[in-house]
């Protein structure tokens, strides 16, 4: 467990952060790091007693939410820590996108009870997700959305059930979006991009954009991710 003198015990914290931990399946060079959490035992105190700047617009936000936001931005601080930062700090930005240090990029992600931060340690921009498997139900009235029939024909060829492949499109496609925002600075929807091969051998995912977002992210540009399953789900990641 990852713990320095600087960080509050875990047992300072009633019950709400029950463990942290990195993730080390994915070839990757930098750092993934996972915060376990409990949303039932979420106090606002808590933002006091681990040094999280509690910022306006998560104050006036629901439980659910500022749980999340703690356990993530305190993931955030643990992983940044561990690069040496001394001011571990990460602000949001324009529409509550965190606001890195320019010389490590990052990206969180959280549900339920984790909360988990990668962190680049080279200039590229990164975007983590981790999804639940989605319902056989839930999957067959939002495929459309997530995928198109290409895709779909790609994807079912994989031999795995529908809810799970759908889950892996739906966060690949999340973890794109985290890792382009910083560049295109505008919101886009799960079809603007189409994953194109898939590797179930090797759990890597290419896939390209099908519009221009920006000069730096045009038609047709591809990109490289990752996948594993873990826990409940599975989590994606995506460097650009």
């Amino acid at each position: 467990m990852l713990q320095t003198k600087q960080d509050a015990p875990l047992n300072s914290t009633p019950g709400f952060i029950t463990g942290t931990q990195p993730i080390k399946f994915f070839e990757f060079s930098g750092l993934i790091l996972e915060c376990q959490f409990s949303q039932e035992s979420y106090q606002d105190s808590l933002f006091t007693t681990l040094a999280i700047h509690f910022p306006d617009e998560i104050a006036k936000a629901c439980q659910k939410r500022k749980a999340e936001f703690l356990a993530g931005r305190y993931c955030a601080h643990l992983a940044l820590q561990q690069f040496g930062h001394i001011e571990t700090h990460v602000p949001i930005g324009p529409n509550r996108s965190p606001q890195w240090p320019t010389d490590t990029p990052g990206s969180i992600t959280h549900t339920h009870d984790l909360a988990i931060c990668a962190l680049n340690d080279k200039p590229k921009a990164i975007g983590i997700d981790y999804e639940p498997t989605i319902s056989t139900e839930t999957a067959r009235e939002i495929k459309n959305l997530i995928v198109n029939q290409a895709e779909e024909t790609r994807l079912s060829q994989t031999g795995l059930p529908l809810e799970q492949w759908l889950t892996i499109a739906f966060s690949l496609k999340e973890s794109l979006f985290k890792a382009l925002y910083p560049t295109v600075k505008q919101y886009f929807d799960f079809l603007d991009a189409e994953i194109q091969d898939i590797d179930c051998k090797n759990k890597k995912i290419a896939l390209t954009l099908n519009r221009d977002l920006c000069p730096e992210a045009i038609k047709g540009q591809r990109f490289l991710g990752a996948y594993n399953s873990y826990r409940e789900g599975f989590i994606t990641l995506l460097e650009c």
